[in-house]
């Protein structure tokens, strides 16, 4: 059964106060309405149809010299208006109202048949009439409609605007102090996610909230400080591995003259092999946080990127500006190029989308491409598909992972996807991703 709740926490909290308050504003206006306004307004009718009736029936009992005296002192004093058959009221037309419908039941059971009041507009007022039988003859009564001064619908539209607008108001502000800890605490675990440190968050407000924070400010110490450690560890490795490195090379440069070359050069490949893979994993190891923002011109930036590369299809269409963190954005790419160049044979080519809410960048290769049950763990660090660990045809394993960590860090995402005609489409988005002709993204992340 489909049931159309709202996807947030504030919205949901904002709909069950809305229907709680709701029902029971509904609830006491009619209440209200039953044990107080409806028997005030019968009492008032029956009060009113009393007296009606009886003005009608004293008048064909006075002498005729004085119908006319008491005539004025009842529309004087009652605002009730009498006249006999030979001078009824003119243009009568029903008239819904609400009060005369009841008034009309009240004088039905005093006058023993149905009664139907009819209204007509004298002199731009309107009145409301019923003809009354008596012993002489028909009798028309009548009163104004500012005799009964009352607005029912005006006052039940100024009551329910103005329970609506407060109902609306408190539970919004009732649901926001509620959900309000939470969004922060929702944000601010994204931002540890991206590796970003975000500021305590306040531990105050209800009791559970509060611990909450409290415990969510801890454990988001405790994490800057494990990567702060990591780096140090990372680093310590670094400088221990490259002392031996470095009397490794030396012994290398000592070696006898009638060692093998193939051999020596294959030792020195080895060491510089190990140097290398040291630092991409100092590299990854560091806190790859957010950068600072600046506006810069992408189609610069990617041609400096490009440089003179064998392989690659770089045709700039215009300028586009955007506030990016250049350091990240330019190592991010210059991986990606890295990893399209030694995967395929072919021409790469690179496109810039540059589009209002911010754009991307493409990376076309024409190489094997990359499974769709591959591509979330390819940003694995050390996750290689060439099996060989030959790092000449496999790389290190670190690109990738590198490239997605400074993305999340600084607002970005990379993408990857199958290529129409084959080969490998890696897309940086600086906003929400756009889809382009050749671009299919079925990796599902």
């Amino acid at each position: 059964m489909f049931r159309p709740l709202p996807k947030t926490i504030f919205g949901r909290v904002l709909l069950t106060l809305v229907l709680s308050f709701g029902a029971f504003a509904v609830t006491t206006v009619a209440a209200i309405v039953h044990y107080a306004l409806i028997p005030v307004v019968q009492r008032s009718t029956e009060d009113l149809a009393a007296l009606m009736e009886l003005s009608a029936h004293t008048l064909v009992q006075l002498p005729p010299d004085i119908r006319e005296e008491y005539r004025a002192r009842l529309l004087d004093e009652y605002q009730l208006r009498l006249r006999t058959e030979d001078q009824p009221p003119q243009e009568l037309r029903y008239y819904f109202f609400p009060y005369v419908t009841r008034l009309s039941q009240s004088l039905g059971e005093r006058l023993r048949r149905p009664v139907r009041m009819t209204s007509n507009v004298i002199d731009n007022t309107r009145w409301f009439w019923v003809d009354i039988d008596t012993a002489q003859g028909t009798v028309w009564a009548g009163f104004p409609r500012n005799r009964i001064n009352t607005k029912p619908m005006a006052g039940l539209l100024v009551i329910s605007g103005a329970a609506l607008w407060l109902l609306i108001v408190t539970s919004a502000v009732l649901a926001r102090r509620m959900t309000l800890p939470l969004t922060r605490l929702s944000q601010a675990a994204e931002a540890v996610a991206k590796g970003r440190s975000p500021d305590p968050l306040p531990e105050n407000g209800a009791r559970e909230i509060a611990s909450l924070a409290r415990q969510f400010n801890r454990t988001s110490q405790q994490v800057r400080e494990l990567l702060a450690d990591r780096t140090v560890l990372l680093a310590g490795i670094s400088h221990d591995l490259r002392t031996p490195l470095t009397r490794l090379r030396l012994a290398l440069e000592m070696l006898p003259e009638q060692t093998a070359p193939a051999l020596a050069t294959r030792m020195e490949q080895d060491i510089e092999e190990m140097n290398q893979q040291i630092a991409q994993a100092v590299e990854l190891g560091r806190t790859l946080g957010t950068g600072d923002r600046h506006d810069v011109e992408l189609t610069r930036l990617i041609g400096e990127v490009v440089g003179n590369r064998p392989r690659l299809r770089w045709q700039p269409q215009g300028a586009c500006v955007r506030a990016v963190n250049v350091m990240a954005l330019r190592r991010i790419l210059g991986n990606l190029l890295e990893n399209a160049l030694r995967y395929s044979a072919g021409m790469v080519e690179i496109r810039l989308d540059c589009t209002p809410d911010g754009g991307a960048i493409f990376v076309l290769d024409r190489g094997p491409g990359i499974p769709a049950s591959e591509r979330k763990a390819v940003f694995r660090p050390f996750y290689r598909l060439e099996g060989s660990r030959n790092r000449r045809t496999g790389g290190s394993g670190l690109g990738l992972a590198v490239a997605r960590q400074l993305a999340v860090a600084n607002g970005m995402e990379i993408r990857l996807g199958n290529r129409i005609g084959g080969g490998t489409v890696a897309s940086v988005h600086l906003a929400q991703p756009e889809p382009t002709a050749e671009f299919t993204d079925d990796s599902g992340s």
